[in-house]
């Protein structure tokens, strides 16, 4: 994972390992010496940030890099999602770590709601579908509920591998009966996020809601995997 920036001796430092009073003091620390954080992605000089929904970050000083959409889709998306948890009383945290060994795991948001344990992971680079089934799984071993945000350059291959291994493993090549989503994942739950939508900003296979109706049903666990597609239902 490459870190969100690193410091002058190059440590690297994620915005989220930090508390606010933290977080100001070395604000403080980086106006009084400007090269004190390089960003992750480019070494370049990293200004540190909090929006308006508490979330803490580096940014680039002046002109982004190539990598900068990426990094600009990773900030706007975890902002979102902040904001809203913040508005339902949620107390997100960014960058929580967990599990052991070889088995850590460290969470880009994650909250808690009477004894479930939750993460957000809004997943910006491509990756294969055994890795996310790998992270995923990992997650379970430790009791916690996983949900993902991708960018639409991530799901178009994400959802492509997935149409291909299910058509052939689980329907033999057969065309599957009207209903189906076969390009999505019965083990996890995957949306396509687009932080520059007003309304309808995550896409899922069947169905296209806004952040605030995802993330209410995962509150109040609504959203299941129905034997077809993932839906939003009441869970009575």
């Amino acid at each position: 994972m490459i870190p969100d920036a690193f410091t002058h001796d190059d440590q690297p430092v994620f915005a989220g390992q930090y508390t606010n009073a933290e977080w100001d003091a070395l604000k403080a620390q980086s106006l009084e010496s400007p090269f004190a954080f390089k960003m992750g992605c480019c070494k370049s000089r990293a200004v540190l940030k909090t929006s308006s929904n508490g979330l803490q970050f580096f940014a680039h000083y002046s002109d982004e890099c190539a990598t900068a959409p990426e990094t600009a889709w990773h900030i706007a998306g975890k902002d979102l999602v902040f904001g809203a948890l913040n508005l339902f009383g949620v107390n997100p945290r960014s960058e929580v770590p967990g599990g052991t060994g070889r088995d850590r795991w460290k969470a880009d948001i994650y909250f808690e709601i009477g004894e479930r344990k939750i993460a957000i992971e809004l997943q910006r680079s491509t990756q294969h579908l055994k890795d996310f089934v790998a992270r995923q799984e990992r997650y379970a071993r430790y009791g916690v509920e996983c949900y993902w945000l991708i960018r639409y350059e991530v799901a178009m291959r994400l959802l492509n591998a997935i149409m291909k291994k299910r058509f052939k493993e689980e329907f033999n090549r057969v065309v599957p009966p009207l209903g189906y989503m076969i390009n999505t994942w019965p083990n996890f739950y995957f949306g396509i996020l687009n932080p520059e939508n007003d309304s309808t900003n995550v896409v899922t296979p069947g169905f296209a809601i806004s952040h605030f109706e995802l993330l209410a049903s995962i509150i109040n666990n609504d959203l299941h995997w129905n034997g077809m597609q993932w839906s939003i239902t009441p869970n009575l």
